[in-house]
């Protein structure tokens, strides 16, 4: 598969980014490709997600299944590319539209050169960046029938080009949210004693929310608990009667994941108490953490020797949907460097995010090498999640 190819199918998609569940004109392209260019059969799953097959001529073997995202994001894009956004307000700002080319790649490679055993299954999600997700309407729709096991990667803007991520274990976090709702009592400013200042419960319950990670988790088990919408008052001299606090929370055990929502909770109701006043809590489980299974990685890793440089990875607090594939069946995620040239990356989800080209044909290569191993040895596939 010629490099311009691939740059030509990512730049493509990167002109027609679409939000979570939207992703027709998205999943029409790939359809064309993949019939058209590819020669292969392509099968809708959901409304805007896909799969297909490509059956090796090895001889009988296990499926493996290949994941690529598809969704963009709500943001106008600032990253002076020639090729940017034909879309308003929405942006490949993540690199999903590289995470759909590679997957063309990989079938593209693995059509010319079809000597392996079993299956490989392209798998294109929609709907990574919005809660609940695509991978649990793909996953219901079958898309992991007869799978033995699902492999995936993310290209790493902070990376550089050449590296590869691998890690056993956690690689990305629970990533949950909460609501809650202080209602107090208004009035004028001139008369505090009258009233249960809203505003002032909701200041104190976000500096008290910091003493979750300080003082209830064990140091060593990392968390995050971050509030990033406040919304009270209505006028400079009025008291507010309402206050709402939104936040998120990133752990990485079940454990972890159990205290922090029961102490948020306590800090809210409490805090607002001590006033006089009353709060509402809600907390929403989100993507749970994605947890790469260790035999997988250390095939994987031994099988990328002389395609690129594997490195380890410390576990990042983002939330990652493919969490749930890896819940029904062993594999691993790995993270692709992706850095542009010229100064330091803008991060992901930035309006101004860019990555590297080159890391394309090496993201074929990477996840070609992990599918030859695995449909060749299966049981390879077969260690224990947790060892």
């Amino acid at each position: 598969m010629a490099d311009d190819t691939l740059v030509r199918w990512r730049r493509d998609l990167h002109r027609i980014p679409e939000l979570g569940h939207q992703e027709y004109q998205t999943a029409d392209y790939l359809e064309r490709v993949l019939r058209d260019e590819l020669g292969l059969v392509p099968r809708r799953l959901t409304a805007t997600g896909l799969v297909a097959d490509i059956d090796g001529r090895g001889g009988a073997g296990p499926t493996l299944v290949v994941r690529a995202d598809m969704d963009g994001l709500p943001l106008a894009e600032e990253s002076g590319e020639p090729f940017a956004s034909e879309h308003p307000g929405v942006m490949h700002a993540c690199g999903h539209d590289a995470h759909m080319a590679i997957a063309l790649g990989l079938g593209a490679r693995l059509v010319r050169d079809p000597g392996f055993p079993g299956r490989v299954r392209l798998l294109f999600q929609p709907s990574e960046e919005v809660v609940p997700g695509g991978a649990l309407d793909m996953i219901a729709a079958g898309a992991l029938e007869d799978a033995a096991g699902v492999l995936g990667l993310h290209v790493w803007a902070e990376m550089p080009v050449g590296v590869a991520g691998l890690a056993a274990g956690p690689v990305t976090a629970n990533a949950d949210r909460f609501q809650i709702i202080v209602q107090g009592r208004g009035g004028h400013g001139s008369e505090p004693q009258r009233t249960q200042d809203a505003a002032l419960i909701a200041a104190e319950t976000v500096v008290a929310l910091q003493s979750i990670v300080s003082r209830r988790l064990d140091p060593q088990e990392p968390a995050v608990v971050t509030v990033g919408i406040i919304r009270a008052g209505s006028a400079f001299n009025i008291i507010a009667d309402r206050a709402e606090l939104y936040g998120t929370v990133r752990t990485f055990s079940p454990e972890a994941r159990r205290l922090v929502e029961a102490a948020i909770g306590q800090i809210a109701e409490h805090t607002a108490a001590m006033h006089g006043a009353q709060a509402e809590y809600t907390y929403w489980p989100g993507y749970p953490a994605v947890v790469n299974h260790p035999a997988v990685v250390r095939h994987w890793r031994e099988a990328l020797e002389g395609v690129v440089t594997v490195v380890d990875i410390r576990p990042t607090m983002v939330g990652e949907d493919y969490a749930y594939y890896l819940q029904h069946r062993p594999g691993a995620f790995l993270y692709l460097g992706a850095r542009p040239e010229g100064g330091d990356p803008a991060p992901h989800h930035s309006p101004r995010f860019r990555l590297h080209e080159a890391a394309l044909p090496l993201g074929v290569a990477v996840l070609e090498r992990g599918v030859r191993v695995f449909l060749a040895r299966p049981e390879l596939l077969r260690g224990p999640a947790g060892g």
